[in-house]
């Protein structure tokens, strides 16, 4: 076969692969048009359905909320998954990848992913809830923390599971100076 067959033969190909895979994309665009539009329509229920006649305050789009739903304010609660911890000097330290609660729901530790390139060479430890401070999740989106990388590279790795974390808290508060004439 001659230079000029082949490269006219692999040409075609490629025509004909790049045919076939704009076909597919376009098959599989209009098959997830098909399905969201089929998730978008109510399913019949089984039994003749009663009539009811739709407020006329309440949209076609916007269904009313359930009773038991409740708005929460963006200044009582905040999203702290994912989000990055800060050190004592600025520098970035790790995320937050799970928060462990106690049997009344109340959070007691963070568990924060520290350390490490893409997941390697990374570390998860629990941290205690009342060393983080979350004054600069709003502003910054951030999780400050009051531990330095020494400190926390000392602390123990944490492992899910019985019988339970170690937790790394805050340092302990200086003690005051002792008075030698008491």
């Amino acid at each position: 076969m001659s230079a000029s067959a082949a490269t006219s033969r692999l040409a075609a190909t490629r025509g004909r692969r790049a045919l076939i895979g704009a076909i597919g994309a376009f098959a599989l665009a209009q098959a997830v048009a098909t399905v969201a539009a089929a998730q978008d329509q109510p399913t019949a229920p089984a039994g003749p359905s009663p009539t009811t006649t739709p407020k006329s305050d309440q949209s076609k789009d916007n269904p009313p909320a359930p009773e038991n739903v409740k708005p929460l304010p963006a200044s009582e609660g905040a999203s702290v998954l994912g989000k990055k911890v800060k050190g004592p000097n600025g520098e970035d330290l790790g995320l937050v990848v799970d928060v462990l609660v106690d049997p009344d729901g109340k959070p007691r530790a963070a568990v924060i992913d520290f350390g490490g390139f893409l997941g390697v060479g990374s570390r998860k430890i629990a941290i205690d809830w009342k060393a983080l401070d979350f004054n600069s999740l709003g502003r910054a989106g951030t999780i400050e923390l009051g531990l330095d990388r020494a400190q926390i590279a000392a602390a123990p790795e944490y492992k899910p599971g019985p019988p339970g974390a170690a937790v790394v808290t805050a340092p302990p508060a200086p003690a005051p100076p002792v008075d030698p004439h008491k």
